[in-house]
């Protein structure tokens, strides 16, 4: 990070906060001892290439795995081929000792490194690798950095330094145990302990550790089951309670489940083959066939494959079973077939997260919920049985000590913000950060609007009496809601004809205000249906679009379920026609000497991996506040045109538009101050956000005022983060949240001790969390004109969890960030691109005829992302 960069970022201010009442916490980190001394520590470049059985081309001979890479270097520590004590740890392509390896060879290179197969599947693999010495790093800037009223600052060689540390304290689990990514390890569970999730992917239970101070926390990831595929099915096919039940064989639906979830899955057989070997196959599909009436030629006969495994002497116990199909190399030669019960299926095999549907989904979220008590308590297990801090051989040879107690520290509890709903600003009760809304304090009129239900199992009198119970409620709420234009049945096959004419048969003397969408509720996102309806109604047509699963309508004593849903639709489409729905007491928001001030949230959606190789780009979006009591906003959208950009690329643009509309409707006033909230940046990118998106905003903020002959407005630019593993909870018990299942209260706020001292950073719990373990929002200011104290801005953060029209309860992040994050979500299905090949190698650097599809001018202030 450039010097001049460096000095941009804001520092804590010297006051300390004061405000909220204190509370003993505990929280999920270990300290390293004071003796560290930050050793100097040597680096080396490890280039690691496959020996080929045939010739190949070189770059070919280059593709290496990471995880055989990893592999190669464990087996080279465990010969003791880098030098006798010696303890080197591994970072991908480096290597890093305090010691220098190969009796101070600067060069070294392996030949003939023999890699054996994982689960005897496969050939061993023969490897070389080259060892280059590069340069050394002086952590001792790593102990400045942590000090109280230092001058170092965040950079290149602190964030190098945080890499090469946190390589040494987790070498010694990564050799011993299943990893994932740099942190994440996962020792084996016991059979009776393993966790499966609808469709047979295994959940597995692990943990994860980082920081200077050692961050320790559970973790969880999913993965293709390894073990006998027959005794797997009845995990992977719900309708299947057992093996025996197999014997009645599959059906269609089964089989095509089956195609789905095992294709490209490794797996080896339970008997060897002719060299004593167990070769690795890859699974083409399943066979509609059973192992009884696939036949081949075998030495001149044509025999079934059950047939020939009775014939070698392994007759098969469930011949009536389909096949394992892998489909032949070799031009001519028929496909190979194996029966299910011959399949061993490989250990490691990551199943990717994106994958997951709904369903397995929240079966995940169940078995991973667990509470504060007990997730501290298999932390501190797996300090003592997993982690072993003090046996790590890498730790000693930097003489790293860990303490064994969990950093206790003091929190601070602040008071929840007072919300109104009523004109008289007559306070509402809070409890546990939510409350009860019994009428809007501004309610719409709802008078021209129409209902499209398109699932095919309701009838109209269904939906006529739930549409009856939704205006009800819209009443008791406070709108004047008229009865809806039109109510027709739609075809999911065919969505634009049915909308359009809900919109079309409107009343023509008024504007079209909602089409109301029922879906089946076996219709979600992933089906298109709902991200279809809510293009052609936003885009297309230009109505708010309000839609909800059809999910218990008509069944036994349904309505009172069904008027509880209606509350929250209510807050929703109040909302969107811009009402309000309770809203923070006058003098709730603090900006000092502001009178007129603007908040902004803004998210980036970036797309896998996958997506990414085919030149998908990432959308970014910006909602900002445009009344003083921040409950009304608008919403923009883009497309970054470059690929892999993390910054928003149209930021200065869409703020200038949104001042200009803000201007509009506050008397020609503009903001004084800027409150800029932002998601999705890791701390290595505090960087690029400085100067590509808060310089470029200084810059267009300055242009724009001067255009009015106005000073700039002061501005604030915090980064928000909930990718982490800080966890945390009260000490006393009587203390915790009464509705958190032992969770810290809500306003709960963590800002020292494990935070760097001098930059101005802070956590906040701010919502109850009554299932599982809390993660606190960690909010890093990382720029501030505005000049808020830590108490005015950690108070103001609070308060802004608390005003979402789409719910009465304190969220767990500031609202424009909740509604960014949505609009980021809804606004990547209204970008089109041209997809390019994942094999080509000569990717473009931006993104092929991408478009953007915007909402219509009608509705693109309302609030349509809510």
């Amino acid at each position: 990070m450039s010097n001049d960069i460096k000095n941009k970022i804001t520092l804590r201010p010297s006051e300390p906060a004061m405000r909220g009442k204190p509370v003993e916490v505990t929280v999920n980190y270990v300290e390293i001892g004071k003796s560290f001394k930050y050793p100097t520590v040597h680096s080396y470049t490890f280039d690691v290439t496959i020996q080929q059985r045939k010739k190949a081309k070189d770059s070919e001979a280059k593709k290496v795995k990471r995880e055989d890479s990893e592999a190669v270097f464990y087996q080279l520590l465990k010969k003791k081929e880098f030098g006798q004590n010696v303890f080197p740890v591994y970072a991908g392509n480096m290597i890093y000792s305090s010691n220098k390896l190969c009796n101070g060879k600067d060069n070294k290179k392996f030949d003939q490194i023999r890699i054996p197969p994982k689960d005897g599947a496969g050939r061993a693999k023969f490897f070389s690798a080259v060892l280059k010495y590069s340069n050394e790093y002086e952590t001792q800037q790593m102990a400045e950095y942590v000090k109280v009223n230092t001058n170092q600052r965040w950079g290149d060689e602190i964030q190098n330094n945080l890499r090469v540390l946190n390589t040494f304290i987790n070498s010694d689990v990564r050799a011993q145990y299943l990893t994932h990514g740099r942190k994440q390890i996962f020792p084996k569970s016991n059979s009776q302990d393993r966790l499966f999730l609808p469709g047979g992917i295994e959940l597995v239970l692990g943990f994860y550790q980082n920081k200077l101070l050692i961050n320790v926390d559970t973790c969880a990831t999913t993965f293709y089951p390894s073990g006998l595929l027959i005794d797997l099915i009845p995990k992977i096919l719900a309708s299947k309670k057992s093996k025996d039940d197999l014997r009645r064989g599959l059906s269609k639906d089964e089989i095509d489940y089956l195609k789905f979830c095992m294709k490209g899955v490794n797996f080896t057989t339970t008997y060897p083959s002719a060299n004593n070997s167990k070769p690795k196959k890859k699974v083409s599909y399943i066979t509609e066939k059973s192992a009884q009436q696939i036949k081949f030629n075998y030495n001149g006969r044509n025999i079934s494959v059950s047939e020939y495994f009775r014939v070698c002497g392994t007759p098969l116990e469930f011949s009536m079973l389909p096949c394992v199909a892998v489909k032949s190399t070799n031009r001519g030669q028929s496909d190979a077939h194996f029966p299910l019960e011959v399949c061993f299926l490989i250990s490691g095999e990551k199943f990717k997260f994106d994958k997951l549907n709904k369903k397995q989904r929240k079966d995940m979220v169940d078995k991973t919920a667990t509470k504060p008590s007990d997730r501290f308590q298999k932390i501190t297990t797996a300090l003592t049985n997993v982690y072993k801090h003090s046996e790590n051989n890498a730790m000693k040879s930097i003489e790293m000590v860990v303490g064994k107690e969990f950093i206790k520290t003091t929190s601070r509890v602040l008071e929840p913000p007072k919300i109104t709903s009523t004109p008289e600003n007559k306070e509402i009760i809070l409890e546990s950060g939510s409350w009860n809304v019994p009428k809007f304090i501004e309610p719409a009129t709802l008078r021209n609007w129409s209902v499209v239900w398109f699932d095919p199992f309701l009838k109209k009198p269904q939906v006529d009496d739930a549409i009856r119970i939704l205006i009800e409620v819209l009443t008791e709420k406070g709108l004047n809601v008229q009865s809806p234009q039109i109510v027709i049945q739609g075809n999911p096959q065919n969505c634009k004809n049915a909308l359009t004419l809900a919109a079309q048969r409107a009343d023509s003397e008024i504007v079209p205000q909602l089409i109301v969408s029922i879906i089946s509720s076996k219709n979600n996102e992933a089906s298109g249906i709902y991200t279809e309806i809510k293009k052609i109604c936003l885009v297309d047509l230009g109505i708010n679009s309000q839609c909800f699963r059809s999910k218990m309508i008509g069944e036994r004593q349904w309505r009172q379920k069904w008027r509880q849903i209606c509350h929250n639709i209510a807050l929703k489409i109040n909302g969107k026609l811009g009402g309000t729905n309770s809203q923070l007491i006058p003098n709730q928001l603090d900006f000092k000497d502001a009178k007129q001030y603007m908040i902004l949230g803004a998210d980036v959606f970036h797309p896998s991996k996958e997506d990414k190789r085919k030149g998908r780009p990432s959308t970014a979006a910006i909602v900002a506040s445009m009344d003083l009591f921040a409950t009304k906003y608008a919403g923009r959208y883009s497309m970054n045109k470059k690929l892999k950009n993390e910054v928003i690329e149209e930021i200065d643009s869409i703020v200038i538009d949104f001042i200009k509309v803000f201007e509009e409707k506050n008397s020609k006033s503009l903001p004084e101050a800027i409150l800029f909230y932002r998601d999705g940046v890791a701390e290595g990118q505090f960087e690029i956000i400085m100067e590509d998106e808060v310089i470029k905003l200084l810059d267009a903020l300055k242009t724009f005022y001067q255009s009015r002959e106005l000073p700039p407005p002061k501005l604030a630019f915090i980064i928000m983060q909930k990718r982490h593993h800080t966890r945390a909870k009260p000490n006393d018990e009587s203390k915790a949240d009464p509705k958190g299942n032992g969770n810290c209260q809500p306003g709960t706020i963590i800002d020292k001790d494990i935070v760097v001292p001098q930059y101005f950073t802070f956590f906040l719990q701010s919502h109850s969390s009554p299932r599982g373990t809390a993660r606190p929002a960690y909010y890093h200011v990382i720029y501030d004109e505005i000049g808020f104290s830590q108490d005015k801005i950690q108070a103001l953060t609070y308060n802004l969890c608390f005003s979402s029209v789409r719910c009465n309860l304190a969220l767990s992040m500031v609202t424009p960030l909740h509604y960014a994050h949505n609009l980021a979500n809804l606004a990547k299905n209204f970008v089109t691109y041209d997809e390019f090949p994942v094999t080509a190698t000569d990717r473009p650097e931006y993104v092929q005829n991408g478009n953007v599809n915007y909402v219509r001018e009608d509705i693109k202030n309302t609030m349509y992302f809510a």
